[in-house]
């Protein structure tokens, strides 16, 4: 263990000071008894004749025809034939309808629906609502469903927001009054003329009334505020936080030059401003052998390998298709808690990764990773990158996601550093 100073180049992310830091059928109606037995024989003598009948066919293509229950009313119907298979489906589609409850019927409409309620050519089905249907946020507090379907319209498009959408995770039956889902939503807010998108994460409780099955309430709650009472100063600060421009990122990658973020994510859980949980979708990276990087000089002979991989204009590709690859960011330090690390650079999306000519280099593609994120990033952020800086934060980060429940993975102390051109993260591997 030493310390380990900004590698050179400067334009390079700084390793971490230190290697040790903590890381990371719909039922007929009742006959009486004596009609009943009336009914019996024939129906056993009917059923004794189809035996050989069955015996004989494939039940795949035999034909089942079905007259509805005898009644005391002479029905003169044709029978209706339909294939056995299809019509036992039927039966069983019918009666798991008949037995489901009310809530989960609901359930069943808000995963439908909550997927495609921004959409501009959706019409949303008000009448899963009570006309005197409650809603409830940490900004608004109103009844009535003309009030509910005034709000849905000015999020989904108006004067002031546009371009919403909902990502929903999960629809519980918490009982037989009570749905709880689970969502990200996001949109821009038009009226700053530099539209920034504005994103909440949380949780619905919908409240049913037990005898019509309609939403009687429908209460929000953010993740992002501990107050979620309206009117919640808390959340007017959090609102009025995310309108204000990020000019840190934009001067800074002005002066640095901009480069792509290729690995896309979306945002599970939005604690604050710096924190976060998020679902990266699959990428790929080129990273050097684990345990390699350890103090100054591993550190930079590491990054010279991942440069010389990528190439650039004055420097010919070290890999097998001899293509330069566009700058990324983050750039990856993998901590393993263990006093050493290794280092990745991410690969522009839409290639095929070519092959690298060092055997030492190896091509990964990242799965579906769930992260946690502590953010530091902005004027001055790379100051406070210390090794006691980047174990409290590591630490406050633990605490907030397994007070949530989430289940760290990986070795213990194990985290990630990611380095961008405006600062730096720290990522948490969690179980999926």
């Amino acid at each position: 263990k030493g310390a380990v100073a900004n590698p050179s180049p400067p334009s390079l992310p700084p390793p971490l000071l230190s290697f040790t830091a903590s890381r990371s059928l719909d039922k007929q109606p009742a006959r009486p008894p004596e009609q009943r037995s009336r009914t019996m024989l024939p129906r056993v003598l009917a059923l004794a004749a189809l035996i050989p009948v069955a015996l004989s066919f494939s039940p795949a293509a035999t034909l089942r025809c079905a007259r509805p229950p005898p009644s005391r009313f002479l029905d003169q119907r044709p029978a209706q034939c339909t294939p056995r298979g299809r019509s036992l489906a039927l039966g069983r589609a019918s009666m798991d309808a008949a037995q489901k409850s009310k809530a989960e019927t609901l359930a069943d409409e808000l995963k439908a629906e909550l997927p495609q309620l921004f959409d501009l050519s959706y019409t949303p089905k008000w009448g899963l609502y009570a006309d005197n249907v409650e809603f409830i946020d940490p900004l608004n507090k109103f009844s009535g469903v003309e009030g509910y379907k005034g709000n849905i319209q000015m999020l989904k498009d108006s004067p002031i927001f546009s371009d919403g959408n909902m990502q929903l995770h999960e629809t519980t039956v918490v009982d037989d009054e009570t749905v709880l889902t689970r969502w990200t939503l996001s949109l821009v807010f038009k009226v700053a003329p530099w539209q920034p998108r504005l994103l909440f994460t949380g949780t619905s409780e919908y409240k049913l009334d037990p005898a019509t099955g309609l939403v009687i309430t429908h209460l929000d709650k953010w993740d992002s505020i501990s107050n979620n009472a309206p009117f919640s100063f808390e959340a007017l600060g959090d609102l009025f936080g995310q309108l204000l421009p990020d000019v840190t990122a934009v001067g800074i990658r002005a002066l640095k030059g901009g480069v792509q973020e290729s690995a896309a994510y979306d945002i599970l859980r939005r604690y604050s401003p710096t924190m976060e949980v998020r679902n990266y979708k699959p990428y790929s990276i080129v990273a050097t052998p684990a345990g390699g990087v350890y103090d100054r000089e591993s550190y930079v002979a590491a990054t010279e390998l991942l440069m010389a991989y990528k190439g650039d204009a004055n420097s010919s590709p070290q890999n097998s298709a001899k293509m330069v690859c566009a700058a990324t960011e983050p750039a990856l330090q993998f901590d393993s808690g263990d006093s050493d690390s290794s280092l990745a650079a991410i690969l522009p999306a839409g290639i095929t990764p070519p092959r690298p000519l060092d055997k030492s280099l190896e091509l990964v593609t990242v799965k579906n990773a769930l992260v946690a994120v502590a953010r530091r990033r902005g004027f001055g952020s790379d100051r406070s990158r210390s090794e006691e800086e980047i174990a409290s934060v590591r630490e406050a980060l633990v605490i907030k996601v397994t007070s949530d429940g989430w289940k760290l993975a990986g070795p213990k102390g194990a985290f990630t550093l990611a380095s961008y051109a405006d600062g730096y993260e720290i990522w948490l591997d969690l179980a999926q």
